[in-house]
């Protein structure tokens, strides 16, 4: 309603200009939002699927790379293989590095020459990236390829895999510094068998430059921003194209607040919205990590909203230059009949709309409203008397309503009151039969005439007397009435059979359940100038459920045609107050308080009136 009242008070033309504008922006907005967040949704989902491709072929080629640097130096640690075809004797000893390990004795500086140039010919051989090697045995005993490590320092002490224990299997340590070159290196840690036992005989350290790790990752492009870094098992960087990040741990970085929930997530790092994708090593056990920044995978965006907004622009000067244009077309036939509306409101029938055929509303309108003027003079001549008719029918069919409603109150009184006759004849054989007989037919006499529709409060009383005498008999040792009405209001006229209804609900649902264990009040006063009239109990109350359903249908008394009610089967209640509403109108009638557990209020609110 509001909304309505707000959007009467402009124009037509404003009215058009801002339904234009919002139904033009709206269109542009919401394809703009649909089109952005589509597009955003596909170029996440694009860069998940090529970082995720990437990051496993990277993460292969890694792992294939250790696996390689295993197999080759197979041969350098195991020594000359057995003749062909025999295998129980060998075409030397098990070579240097397995006399070496399988040795306790002390290393002399012949045997540590030899092991020394062993390792620097397969390292000229076979990789250049390879920055160190370290021989060692499970006595703890070292050998390197280095011909300035020196045993005596044993510098080889601080290195993370020299208090590593032995292993039967490959291990690979994250970046981190060698204490004997300086130089931010791989460890793998390769596990060598004795060819006699077959046991675990010491390992073979060789450390590999991040350099050609780097190589390896810089190769594959990924966006302009974006890039590949490693974390370890442990949560140490292993690789970052930033060099100060490599070898620290990564809570220890800008990539603090980084989280490794989801293989594909977008995350917020340091303030930018950033995408993330990361692949596990089988080997290594470490996580290849893509991020690119969303803004650079989707620049695409930022052309569409700026489109978007010069379209919005363009056409809201559009509408604000063409509608009013437009609009002045669809008024200036409005502002005329809008004048000749002014003078058929200043009483003049005699004006009379142009028509133009054709099927324009305006046009329709116009017609209509000369139809609308003729009409008038003939409805101005006759409301008069259908007036003084209709009040003459609405007489009558109130008072018809009144008689109908009223017949539906008897039946439901003479069965309650007949089954205590019955009752008392059959058990008691008592001489109250007379009294209840003789009440019964004082109130059937009451109400069976219908000459005179409205009474005195006191033949209304008098009635309830008698049918709480019934019910006294009925109920001799607990029940109790009690009747506050001052002789002023006696003589005050109510609408016939108005109170014993209400009456008789207190009785039967808070006197009757408690078996007579209650009280039934009625009083009476004055409220300007009307008369309340009060009929209270003691008994249980009414539900909330229950006194909200009771009160719509006393509030539905007020909306209803008069045939709809005449044809309602309702009672009691609902039926005293619909003849009150009949007979005073919408301002009188009953009105209902409930306490629960304590007890029930019925007001019947009448005019002060007096008979004549």
């Amino acid at each position: 309603m509001k909304r309505e009242i707000w959007f009467s008070r402009y124009s037509i033309k404003v009215k058009l200009i801002l339904i234009l504008l919002t139904v033009t922006l709206s269109s542009i907005l919401l394809t703009g939002t649909l089109s952005q967040y589509f597009y955003m949704k596909a170029a996440r989902n694009d860069f998940f699927q090529f970082a995720d491709d990437a990051s496993y072929r990277l993460n292969h080629q890694i792992d294939l790379y250790i696996q390689q640097m295993k197999i080759s130096v197979s041969s350098l640690v195991a020594g000359p293989l057995p003749k062909r075809n025999d295998f129980t004797q060998l075409t030397g000893n098990f070579g240097i590095i397995q006399n070496w390990l399988a040795s306790e004795e002390p290393s002399t500086p012949t045997q540590l020459a030899e092991l020394e140039d062993v390792l620097n010919n397969y390292v000229a051989l076979n990789y250049s990236e390879v920055d160190s090697m370290f021989l060692m045995s499970l006595s703890g005993r070292v050998v390197s390829n280095i011909q300035h490590f020196d045993q005596i320092s044993k510098t080889y002490l601080n290195e993370p895999w020299f208090a590593m224990e032995m292993s039967s299997t490959l291990k690979v340590l994250p970046t981190h510094r060698s204490q004997v070159t300086g130089k931010n290196v791989i460890s793998l840690l390769v596990p060598i068998f004795s060819l006699d036992t077959m046991k675990l005989a010491g390992r073979l350290v060789i450390n590999l430059r991040i350099s050609d790790l780097e190589k390896t990752i810089v190769r594959s492009s990924l966006a302009k921003k974006g890039y590949f870094f490693i974390v370890s098992k442990e949560g140490t960087v292993v690789y970052h194209p930033d060099s100060e990040l490599i070898g620290k741990p990564i809570q220890e970085t800008k990539l603090s607040e980084l989280k490794f929930n989801e293989t594909s997530s977008v995350q917020d790092i340091q303030g930018t919205e950033m995408l993330v994708a990361y692949n596990e090593s089988e080997l290594a056990k470490w996580k290849l990590v893509a991020m690119v920044p969303f803004e650079e995978m989707a620049s695409g965006v930022k052309v569409a909203r700026n489109a978007m907004i010069a379209a919005m622009l363009i056409l809201a000067a559009v509408v604000l230059v063409l509608v009013p244009i437009v609009a002045q077309w669809f008024i200036r036939p409005l502002r005329r009949l809008k004048q000749l509306m002014e003078h058929v409101e200043k009483g003049n029938l005699d004006v009379r709309a142009q028509v133009i055929p054709g099927k324009d509303e305006i046009q329709l309108l116009s017609r209509s409203y000369n139809r609308m003027t003729d009409q008038l003079h003939q409805l101005i001549e006759t409301i008069s008397s259908m007036k003084v008719n209709e009040m003459h029918i609405l007489l009558r069919q109130k008072e018809a309503m009144i008689q109908a409603l009223q017949n539906q109150i008897n039946p439901h009184l003479l069965y309650n009151t007949l089954e205590i006759i019955n009752s008392l004849a059959y058990i008691e054989k008592n001489e109250r039969i007379q009294v209840i007989a003789k009440n019964l037919g004082d109130y059937y006499r009451y109400t069976a005439s219908i000459i005179e529709p409205v009474v005195t409060l006191r033949e209304e009383l008098n009635q309830l007397e008698k049918y709480l005498e019934i019910i006294k008999i009925r109920f001799p040792k607990h029940f109790q009435s009690r009747f506050y009405v001052n002789e002023k209001y006696l003589d005050v006229l109510i609408v016939k059979c108005s109170l014993q209804p209400i009456l008789e609900n207190a009785i039967k649902y808070a006197v009757e359940p408690k078996s007579g264990r209650g009280t039934v009040i009625v009083s009476a006063y004055n409220e300007a100038q009307d008369l309340i009239i009060e009929i209270a109990d003691n008994g249980n109350g009414i539900a909330v459920s229950k006194l909200a359903e009771l009160q719509e249908r006393l509030d539905w008394i007020l909306t209803q045609a008069n045939e709809t009610l005449m044809k309602s089967e309702s009672l009691g209640i609902v039926n005293v107050h619909a003849r009150l509403v009949l007979q005073y109108g919408p301002s009188y009638g009953l009105t209902i308080t409930s306490f629960e557990n304590r007890g029930t209020v019925v007001s019947i609110r009448v005019p002060l009136l007096k008979k004549e």
